[in-house]
């Protein structure tokens, strides 16, 4: 991996607090990108093993914080390029939280990142071209600066004989739907190249896009950040900084 580190522009910065999101382009080259398909396609279809590799088959087959075990996505999700824009987002240090790969477009309905991760946002990075075929990224532009639904609105705890998948669908995924008409903002494609770089605050509207040729792949690691001063913290998770020390802070919300 590079080490190059750039902040960003004057222009970009304004965008991003304007829409929310910013698109980074070739931030990794497409030979680090070729070598990461070709890691997670090696791992999907058996052909390399690696203790503690799960994936689910819902939203596009997906892997939950596999920088856990895998020394590879590790060092994507502190590679030194995503830091200054991510300090620059964040007006502050970030600390590295999660990462999803997605094998497929997800198709996943709108929602915020905030409610699951309070104070977070993305580095989501297309390690192929993502256009209409394989389903790219959906987003309500300028949607960080309207309501965010949180816990409190919307509570985790589920009602007798509800599964999560339930409560997602019938309660929370409901209540983004009603915030994203109030916001009366027309959604837009995000149209990406292979080692473009995805900026989006955690309170954006965002989803997948249909899938207009399904079984296509279309690889992303989707990297999740929070300001290193935030308080807003109850999993067990480590908190990784760019230099890659880890600390695990409890916050009971």
């Amino acid at each position: 991996m590079e080490s190059e580190q750039v902040g960003l522009t004057n222009q970009q910065q304004s965008f991003y607090e304007t829409n929310g999101y910013l698109v980074l382009e070739s931030v990794f080259t497409q030979e680090e990108c070729q070598r990461f398909v070709d890691h997670m396609e090696d791992l999907h279809n058996g052909r390399k093993e690696l203790t503690g590799f799960f994936q689910q088959d819902k939203y596009g087959y997906r892997t939950f914080n596999q920088h856990l075990y895998d020394p590879y996505v590790m060092e994507i999700l502190i590679d030194a390029r995503l830091h200054q824009p991510l300090k620059d987002c964040f007006g502050g240090e970030p600390e590295a939280i999660q990462t999803m790969h997605f094998y497929e477009g997800s198709e996943h309905p709108l929602h915020q990142d905030q409610y699951y991760l309070p104070d977070c946002m993305s580095a989501w990075t297309a390690m192929v071209d993502v256009d209409d075929n394989n389903g790219p990224l959906v987003v309500q532009p300028g949607s960080h600066k309207g309501r965010l639904i949180t816990k409190q609105d919307v509570p985790m705890t589920l009602h007798p004989d509800e599964t999560y998948e339930q409560q997602q669908s019938n309660r929370y995924f409901p209540r983004v739907e009603q915030v994203f008409k109030e916001n009366a903002q027309d959604a837009v494609e995000v149209l990406v190249n292979q080692g473009d770089v995805v900026l989006f605050n955690g309170r954006l509207i965002h989803g997948g896009a249909p899938v207009l040729s399904p079984g296509t792949r279309r690889h992303a690691l989707a990297c999740h950040y929070i300001p290193y001063h935030s308080e807003n913290w109850e999993r067990d998770w480590p908190r990784i900084s760019f230099d890659g020390s880890c600390r695990i802070h409890y916050n009971k919300m």
